[in-house]
């Protein structure tokens, strides 16, 4: 069972589905994905996007976890959403290395209309998205799983206010730390 520590506490703990980790053993701007049933992990790399059992992932990463327990079918939603990705999308190398650099990652106008087009994807069983890098999956995840009476809630409390395509791990990790919502746990450990 795979587990993390919590340095604050010294107490181990088990992973639970919509957990975020974000490598703290890389280069900057590190690596990241979104847990899953079983204690999977989906991520987007370089050899696609991928489903790997949580120990593959590494010793080092920074986990997050909403402040408020994930009701089950707030947990379903983002599972099934980055299932839907994982189906449908490949690794957007293009996107890593340019958009995430050269433009903001603050929410706007932009990433509303991108969300609503995703959204119709989505509602459409289309494929999501066609290319996407490792914070883009799991900010859309957080951002897709809050479709209310058919429109995005961009108010509910875990919707991360950052524009996926244009946002690094880092940057990622920043804004999951200085947002209320959302607690550090710690680091992920093997078990």
């Amino acid at each position: 069972m795979a587990v993390f520590y919590t340095p604050h506490t010294g107490k181990r703990a088990t992973v639970k589905c919509g957990d975020i980790l974000i490598n703290s053993n890389t280069f900057s701007p590190a690596h990241c994905g979104i847990v899953v049933s079983n204690q999977d992990v989906i991520h987007a790399t370089g050899k696609g996007i991928k489903v790997d059992d949580i120990d593959m992932w590494g010793n080092n990463a920074d986990m997050f976890r909403s402040a408020t327990d994930l009701t089950p079918a707030e947990a379903a939603k983002l599972e099934r959403i980055a299932q839907e990705i994982k189906d449908s999308a490949t690794y957007g190398v293009g996107r890593a290395a340019f958009k995430s650099t050269f433009s903001t990652h603050t929410a706007a106008e932009g990433t509303h209309s991108r969300l609503n087009k995703y959204r119709e994807r989505l509602k459409n069983h289309q494929g999501v998205v066609k290319h996407v890098y490792c914070s883009e999956l799991v900010i859309l995840c957080y951002q897709l799983a809050w479709i209310e009476n058919d429109a995005i809630n961009a108010n509910h409390r875990l919707f991360i206010q950052l524009d996926g395509k244009h946002t690094w791990p880092s940057t990622l990790r920043r804004y999951l730390r200085s947002n209320a919502n959302f607690k550090e746990l710690g680091e992920y450990k093997k078990a």
